[in-house]
């Protein structure tokens, strides 16, 4: 009788082990297809949100497929969607990652398609300039404050004008500033560094007095404070007014590109001439803004210094419990 229901166990547990079997394998499939189901459904959401020009959106829905499936078509929809939108360096970064997965053509369709897609690259590229980092392995890297994706070897796409580049290694920092011109490519080598710390100053014995300074000066001049306060102010705010005119140009620039039409400024054309027009200004507004915020610093610099160096004979008192320090400024 044991031996009967220890059969009758075994081959119900064997059963149960066979439909869960089955039906993980049965899973598999099911979760393929709902996913390509979900694919699909995000295409089909991308090609009606072009038809009805709504471009932001379509390129939204191509995002979303790419995160599901890294295909040819996506990254080449959202380039070409880039272009056509003005934005010339999501426009690049897309664009060249889809002329690295993009199989070789073989059919007339696909040899246009081809051909087209390398076009609006090459458009896109005269639009942006793009910065080379050299960085140590591991190191993070951002431009503007932005994470940068960087493949080995490869340049960042960044719109014309001044980037501020940082790379972070184990809390070692590395910083720098560069200044792309339009459809060029510049290297920044940054190597992080910890900052240096200054070991501190051995206290001498106790009750030790040491004197600084000389004969009485005359107090700090009120009227020169003021003057450099607001000297100060008048650099500070010209350099930020500067800057944003150099946005206002930028965003001009982008517009009148936009104007040429399919040409994209492929052929020469008014409207590409406008462009240029207005870039150049922003360069020009942005390198003066630059002078004028460091002008404005190196005022404030000078006018704090002026305020608090020592008027009169300075002296240091250093005691086994303080340091006291005695003067007037």
């Amino acid at each position: 009788m044991v031996r009967v229901l220890r059969s009758k166990m075994a081959l119900q547990a064997g059963v149960a082990l066979s439909l869960l079997l089955a039906g993980r394998a049965e899973a598999q499939p099911e979760a393929s297809s709902a996913a390509a189901q979900a694919r699909a459904q995000l295409a089909a959401q991308a090609n009606t949100a072009f038809r009805e020009g709504r471009y932001a959106d379509s390129r939204e829905a191509w995002l979303s497929v790419w995160e599901l499936d890294r295909s040819q078509v996506a990254a080449c929809n959202i380039g070409a969607l880039s272009h056509r939108m003005g934005d010339p360096v999501m426009a690049v970064r897309w664009l060249t990652r889809c002329k690295e997965i993009m199989r070789a053509p073989k059919t007339p369709d696909e040899r246009a398609l081809y051909a087209s897609r390398l076009a609006d690259l090459a458009r896109a590229r005269q639009l942006v300039g793009e910065v080379r980092v050299v960085a140590p392995a591991g190191a993070m890297i951002t431009i503007d404050g932005e994470p940068a994706e960087i493949a080995a070897g490869g340049a960042v796409p960044v719109l014309p004008g001044r980037h501020v580049v940082r790379a972070e290694l184990n809390g070692a920092i590395a910083e720098a500033e560069v200044n792309v011109p339009r459809g060029e490519t510049r290297e920044s080598r940054l190597t992080p560094r910890n900052p240096e710390t200054r070991p501190p100053a051995r206290a001498q014995a106790s009750g030790a007095r040491v004197a600084r300074g000389g004969p009485p000066a005359p107090t700090a001049s009120r009227a020169v404070v003021i003057a450099g306060g607001i000297g100060a102010g008048v650099f500070v705010a010209a350099g930020a007014g500067l800057f944003a005119l150099g946005e206002v140009e930028l965003n001009a620039g982008i517009r009148a590109a936009q104007d040429a039409g399919p040409n994209r400024c492929y052929l020469p054309s008014p409207a590409c001439d406008r462009a240029h027009a207005h870039w150049d200004t922003m360069e020009t507004a942005r390198a003066f803004g630059a002078a004028s915020l460091i002008l404005g610093g190196a005022v404030a610099a000078g006018t704090l210094a002026y305020a608090l160096w020592p008027r009169q004979r300075a002296e240091v008192v250093v005691s086994a419990g303080a340091v006291a320090v005695r003067g007037v400024w």
